[in-house]
């Protein structure tokens, strides 16, 4: 490889010294797939391809029938189009994963597989006129101990790949509820009521939008944010897209 100009030898000597400061950092901090703990051998990824191996994926992208999800809001409120990448069982690879991702300060991790998610969607007709990226919203209090929405990184990763925007003042999450992880169906749902806001001001531009949340397991979050925003926006086209949809 000849160099011919000191520019080219500048950028040249910078990309390596780039890589090198990358490689020592990885040798001090080694990198860990968050599933099984085992040393990663590229920094950039979180889980090892014997993990990535075991998730389940729903296929949903291949569906010419009505998925589970899309069943799931029949008769409760009127979507678009629905996706999820994976199911989600507990004590399976796709668990830990979303535990570093929420719990865990590993914010990369929705950015990754939110660009995942993007490279199906945009093969999906249903999702070809969407405008926006609505994240599930966190209240204040939690998101400033968390540090970041996870809801929110994916939907960043699937931006990335879709080339619209990500929207957070749509709708906002006016009282910080109990964690619905334990909850019956009816429980989530009276956890949930009453306890979002939306504009209509911010949506007066926008004809189709999809709500990004992280596992859906009831939909009850889901049903009461597009009620919500259904209220102030009824003319506009709602879809949903999960990381995972739990079995």
């Amino acid at each position: 490889m000849e160099l011919n100009t000191s520019t080219e030898m500048s950028t040249f000597r910078l990309k390596n010294l780039l890589k090198l400061k990358e490689h020592l950092f990885h040798l001090i901090y080694p990198n860990s797939c968050v599933s099984c703990q085992n040393e990663l051998i590229d920094f950039k990824d979180f889980i090892c391809p014997f993990c990535a191996i075991d998730l389940k994926f729903t296929y949903y992208e291949k569906f010419k029938e009505p998925t589970e999800l899309d069943q799931l809001f029949w008769g409760r409120v009127h979507l678009k189009a629905t996706y999820s990448m994976f199911y989600f069982e507990k004590g399976k690879k796709i668990q830990p994963i979303l535990h570093a991702l929420k719990y865990k300060d590993k914010p990369k991790i929705g950015v990754q597989l939110g660009k995942k998610m993007g490279e199906k969607i945009k093969n999906i007709e249903a999702f070809k006129d969407l405008n926006a990226l609505i994240p599930v919203p966190l209240h204040s209090q939690k998101l400033f101990l968390r540090g970041y929405n996870q809801s929110e990184k994916l939907a960043d990763g699937i931006a990335l790949e879709l080339n619209i925007p990500v929207i957070t003042d749509l709708i906002s999450r006016t009282k910080n509820t109990e964690s619905q992880t334990k909850k019956g169906k009816l429980k989530r749902w009276e956890n949930v009521e009453n306890k979002f806001s939306s504009s209509k001001n911010k949506a007066k531009n926008l004809k189709h939008i999809a709500i990004i949340d992280d596992v859906i397991t009831t939909g009850a979050t889901l049903e009461a944010i597009i009620r919500e925003i259904q209220k102030n926006n009824p003319d506009l086209c709602i879809s949903v897209i999960s990381l995972a949809l739990a079995k």
